[in-house]
């Protein structure tokens, strides 16, 4: 089928690339606006405590979500210019989007150095993200004066042009340092500009895609930026194996179609192999049902299915239609030959396997150390860039507002009866003693959200008296209490607290739900790490069953797995010792948080795993092909390793400049996962392709092929090193093309 395929791309190669011309223009024109159908948010579990306590607040006293507060900061003048100021944006607001959102007055800070206004979405939704571009231009300017939006709705808004404007820029980064690569790799400037214009071109049809997906999905903004990371890389991977194949086969097939044809036989089926693996990655994050995963997974399995389609059909046509042309401009005549390197390398691999494996399982121990102490958490403000206004505003409400500016935790009591019960009144009053005990307390209010200090009492007292009055008094058979904290809200500590409250037994009749911020973020990573393992499971077995088809082997899926896994706790590692522990701030430019994004360490696991799988079909395809023809399990693994060795690291180095230019993103959570990706990349194609896997396929000998290769197994061909004009090529048979291709 490979061959009929290779064959067809070559005899139609005009109307296919004419085809892909048309496709490429239509999508040119629709991608520029797949960030209207993305959304912010996707953090919240619709079943979980935090949000039923939510909802029964919604429901009793018509709690509004607080979407925005801007805050206006005086600026050497007296802080009448900055009151006026918030004056004239209510009514400004009032105009423009009364209908839509209800502001607080003008709020005065205790220190008199703010004014600031509370901004409430009036129908009862989670965020008015979309709002926030209209809400900004209502803010006024001036001189002794400086007016900011801020707020969860404007700072998922900050996110997504942060976000889009990254992605612009290490577009421009990316590109450049990978041409280069490829010309060092292929020493032609026709050879290595086929490879680089792949990645664009998936890219924009991608993001099309997830424009026209998000019309009937809810799509993440983080989907923007991962699926142009992934669509770069594996678009620039995948063209680049199939170019060098072809180049290889033209100086072997007495046609550029049979070269064409054993090309998409070869390394064609090899890419689909690892497509599909790669995809498996993605889909697994499906499982997990959150919206945001949903996205991310959606997104990136659209990324490797173009990817895999442009490779399969417009870049054989190019090729086509190029010939001995792609071998056309050099522009680095003499190149390194590392044919020698790799020699060298597989002879001592093969010599000595044991102490490779040791010095290698050191190697990724001391790397992955970091890891146990990974802690995950939701994002805040201090994800975007220093001066993103909505930051500075948060900023400036803490720094002025102190303690109650912070999310306080929401304790809600509902109780079918009422208060008024001797015994329900003794619970509480055994509850607010339990609660008032813990030294992380600092107050309490009776309001989810407060303005000034002296709204926030001190906690027996409210707690002990307050909860059977405040219910008398306005008939309702629910209180609030908003405990306020002297811990981060998205602290390991203000967890554990919630953790606490969660485990307290309720008074009779009492019914307790504990909401704001903090639970909100635990009931997050708790019903997402729940599933985890169950995605774990869906990805391992998945690439298990794909390589023992594709090899006839039950060995190498298996240690296949266990060396994706290596990779991917290398890479978990590294990044909480950059990140989480803050060792390297200063050069990546991010506030310490304390923690990972909470999508991180799964999306680096589900997609890691599919795109070091990318490199194990490479190095086994080649492998095997030695193998069916000798028998010799040894010099099949150090052949195979001498042969695609090169080009291993080379589509690596590429995927490293890719993620690596990513962990340069003004977005905190695009720098954890380009970072934790290229080094994870890094890892898996040097010390544990390299080494570790030629190593145990020393050792494993037959085994290696267990229960052996019978039948008619596609061939999936590796690549021969190439040093120079020098190449060295295996004996294979020849397949001969169709008479129709005549050069």
């Amino acid at each position: 089928m490979a061959a009929r395929l290779g064959a067809l791309a070559y005899r139609h190669r005009w109307p296919i690339i004419a085809a892909w011309l048309v496709l490429f223009a239509g999508t040119a024109a629709v991608a520029p606006r797949v960030t209207s159908v993305l959304k912010g948010g996707g953090y919240s579990i619709p079943t979980s405590q935090s949000d039923r306590a939510y909802s029964l607040l919604t429901r009793t006293f018509g709690y509004r979500a607080l979407a925005f507060t801007v805050v206006f900061h005086r600026d050497g003048a007296g802080i009448g210019r900055a009151a006026r100021a918030a004056i004239v944006f209510r009514k400004r607001l009032s105009r423009a989007l009364g209908r839509r959102l209800q502001s607080s007055g003008a709020i005065l800070s205790g220190d008199r150095q703010i004014v600031f206004v509370r901004v409430y979405t009036r129908p009862r939704q989670d965020f008015g993200i979309p709002l926030t571009r209209r809400l900004r231009p209502l803010v006024p300017s001036g001189k002794g004066f400086t007016g900011y939006v801020t707020g969860p709705s404007a700072v998922f808004y900050d996110m997504e042009r942060v976000s889009d404007d990254d992605l612009r820029q290490m577009e421009i980064v990316t590109f450049p340092i990978a041409l280069i690569i490829l010309l060092i790799i292929f020493g032609t400037l026709v050879g290595s500009v086929l490879p680089v214009s792949m990645g664009p071109l998936t890219v924009t049809a991608a993001l099309a895609s997830i424009f026209l997906l998000g019309h009937v999905l809810n799509m993440s903004i983080f989907v923007l930026n991962t699926a142009s990371m992934l669509g770069l890389g594996v678009a620039i991977d995948y063209s680049l194996f199939m170019v060098q194949r072809f180049r290889e086969e033209l100086k072997r097939q007495p046609t550029t179609e049979a070269a064409l044809v054993r090309t998409v036989e070869t390394a064609g089926m090899a890419i689909t192999v690892s497509a599909i693996t790669v995809a498996i990655g993605f889909l697994g994050m499906t499982l997990l049902r959150i919206t945001m995963l949903t996205s991310l997974g959606v997104g990136g399995s659209v990324v490797v299915g173009i990817s895999l389609l442009a490779a399969l059909t417009l870049l054989p046509a190019l090729l086509g239609v190029l010939g001995q042309r792609v071998n056309a401009l050099a522009v680095v005549p003499s190149r390194l030959s590392t044919g020698r390197f790799w020699s060298r390398l597989s002879a001592l691999v093969m010599r000595r396997p044991w102490p490779v494996i040791g010095a290698v399982l050191v190697f990724v121990a001391l790397m992955a150390s970091p890891a146990h102490a990974l802690r995950v958490g939701v994002p805040g403000p201090s994800i975007l860039p220093k001066d993103s206004p909505s930051r500075v505003g948060a900023e400036l409400l803490s720094r002025h507002l102190g303690l109650v500016s912070e999310s306080p935790v929401l304790v809600t009591l509902r109780s079918d009866t009422g208060f008024r019960s001797s015994a329900t009144r003794l619970g509480l009053l055994a509850l607010a003693g339990r609660i008032c005990r813990q030294a992380i307390v600092a107050g309490v209010s009776g309001a989810p959200v407060v303005n000034h200090a002296r709204q926030v009492v001190g906690c027996r007292r409210a707690l002990a008296f307050g909860a059977a009055r405040a219910a008398s008094l306005s008939q309702r058979r629910v209180a609030l209490f908003a405990l306020y904290l002297r811990a981060d809200p998205s602290s390991a500590a203000a967890e554990a607290f919630v953790r606490y409250l969660r485990g307290l037994s309720p008074p009779p009749d009492v019914h307790v739900l504990i909401g704001g911020q903090t639970a909100a973020q635990l009931d997050f990573d708790t019903f997402l790490y729940d599933r985890f393992p169950w995605a774990i499971l869906f990805v391992v077995i998945s690439v298990f069953v794909v390589l023992a088809l594709a090899f006839r082997s039950l060995l190498l899926p298996i240690k296949a797995v266990v060396m994706n896994g290596l990779s991917v706790l290398a890479a978990w590692g590294a990044t909480v010792f950059v990140f989480q522990d803050g060792a390297l701030q200063q050069i990546f430019g991010f506030t310490v948080t304390g923690s990972l994004d909470s999508i991180v360490p799964i999306f680096v696991f589900c997609v890691l795993f599919g795109i070091s799988t990318d490199y194990e079909v490479f190095l086994l395809a080649r492998v095997r092909e030695e193998y069916r023809q000798t028998g010799d399990n040894t010099a099949s693994v150090s052949l195979g390793l001498q042969r695609t060795g090169r080009m291993i690291t080379s589509a690596a180095l590429i995927m490293v400049v890719v993620f690596g230019a990513f962990s340069f993103a003004r977005l905190v959570v695009i720098k954890e996962l380009g970072f934790a990706m290229a080094v994870g990349v890094l890892v898996d194609a040097t010390v544990i392709r390299a080494l570790l896997v030629p190593a145990a396929m020393r050792i494993a000998g037959r085994w290696n092929w267990w229960p052996g290769i019978r039948g008619a197994v596609p061939n999936m061909g590796g690549f021969a090193a190439t040093s120079g004009a020098d190449l060295r090529y295996e004996t294979e048979q020849v397949v001969a093309a169709p008479a129709s291709g005549v050069d």
